[in-house]
């Protein structure tokens, strides 16, 4: 037998295929959450009124604004209300209540009272002392702000066309309250 010579093939040379379906999957996964997190800009047109700047003096009221001024001081067992003018005659009148369910009901019924006798008064600032509990200051804060339904309806004042607060102005016997006393 004679000797035969195995022949190697020679490998066909072939360009490797490259396989780009993964990086258009994670492409298209990023573009999502591009677009998902992206903060788009929001077009708003704000209206500013300048004043105008002139020569002319400023026209003030000769008559000054009298203002009342309601404060309400409450302590552990008692509430105190505080009346005064901002300008003379100041008047200052003080009435104290206590801090039970009757009390609370006189309060509440003398601050309506105010509020029909001085219409264009919508601010109480209230003060607290340290010792009183939480669950008494709401008590006396709905008694100040919330009207009841079996309260009469109270007189708005002359400008309250425009501008009031959008959850029904008339049922709220005071619309600011202020805290006087918060220590954080």
């Amino acid at each position: 037998m004679g000797t035969k010579k195995k022949r190697y093939k020679k490998p066909k040379e072939t360009t490797p295929e490259l396989n780009v379906m993964p990086f258009i999957d994670i492409f298209s996964m990023l573009n999502t959450f591009l677009l998902v997190s992206a903060s788009f800009i929001g077009l708003g047109i704000l209206e500013v009124q300048v004043p105008f700047f002139s020569n002319s003096p400023d026209l003030k009221d000769d008559k000054p604004t009298r203002s009342l001024s309601i404060r309400v001081d409450v302590e552990e067992s008692n509430i105190l209300l505080t009346t005064s003018w901002s300008e003379p005659p100041e008047d200052e009148k003080k009435k104290d209540y206590k801090l039970d369910e009757e009390g609370l009901e006189q309060f509440h019924q003398d601050l309506i009272q105010l509020k029909t006798d001085v219409p264009e008064s919508d601010k109480v600032t209230m003060f607290t002392d340290d010792n009183v509990k939480y669950d008494q200051m709401i008590l006396v804060l709905d008694a100040i702000k919330t009207l009841k339904e079996t309260d009469p309806s109270l007189p708005q004042p002359e400008d309250s066309g425009s501008g009031q607060d959008s959850r029904n102005p008339s049922r709220f016997l005071y619309n600011k309250v202020v805290m006087g006393s918060v220590i954080l």
